[in-house]
């Protein structure tokens, strides 16, 4: 199998490999085992690397020659099949099925892909699982069909604001209180059961993955990353706190 011989070209395709994971959900340590594995298959004799929340960087040895490359690396969500794709690819090159252009090329096809459903799509999915919580909480159907609605429009304004860039205490409290006023007067008018739905209405917005990353770098030794990840969350959470209580205060 031909390996690199620029360092600064494997350094470029090292941290490509490891922002696709960092960007896609991949917690400190799988980030940077990915981008350690990249290096070492890419013919690498010795590999350091650095992962922040912001920002990734790798110093490699190659034929004698140094090179320190970063490269900024905001996260940008959760993407499963991104990180299944890099993982594959990164395995094809270390048992040689591949070379460092093909290994190139996939990576460049996760990355032109879309990233993730319609924005209709998404929200009627959310509906229907946050209507499933509310059925499981003791919701009867008037319930379980205003928190569809109510909870599908909520992720609705989420991801449109998420497009623009707005910041998640925003988001979070925009669509909270959206989900939970629209939930809340439906619920009222139709439903017997209107405690369930309130209660299921926000889930969508429940920063599960960030936590579980957050612990998973702490456990790792990566107190940082951990904190980071923890305080994002925590904010998260206080906007849905923020939201809910604005929208109770219409109809209570």
């Amino acid at each position: 199998m031909k390996t690199v011989r620029d360092p600064t070209h494997l350094c470029r395709l090292v941290l490509f490999a490891g922002t696709l994971v960092h960007q896609s959900g991949g917690d400190t340590a799988r980030t940077a085992n990915i981008m350690t594995r990249t290096a070492r298959a890419l013919g690498a004799e010795n590999v350091h690397t650095v992962v922040s929340s912001l920002n990734l960087g790798i110093t490699v040895e190659l034929n004698s020659r140094q090179r320190t490359v970063f490269h900024k690396a905001p996260h940008m969500g959760v993407n499963f099949r991104t990180l299944t794709g890099v993982s594959r690819a990164v395995n094809a090159l270390e048992a040689r099925r591949i070379g460092p252009t093909a290994f190139e090329t996939l990576l460049d096809d996760l990355a032109s892909r879309p990233h993730y459903y319609p924005r209709w799509f998404t929200a009627l999915t959310v509906g229907l699982a946050c209507g499933g919580f509310a059925a499981l909480f003791g919701g009867d159907l008037a319930a379980v069909l205003a928190t569809l609605v109510g909870a599908g429009l909520g992720s609705w304004v989420r991801l449109w604001m998420t497009s623009r860039h707005y910041k998640p205490f925003i988001f979070a409290i925009a669509s909270s209180t959206v989900a939970t006023l629209l939930v809340g007067l439906l619920a009222a008018w139709l439903s017997y059961t209107p405690e369930p739905a309130i209660a299921a209405s926000v889930l969508f917005l429940i920063p599960g993955v960030p936590l579980i990353n957050a612990m998973a770098d702490m456990l790792s030794g990566n107190y940082l990353n951990g904190g980071v990840r923890l305080t994002m969350s925590a904010v998260i959470i206080a906007g849905i706190g923020v939201g809910v209580s604005l929208a109770l205060r219409v109809f209570h």
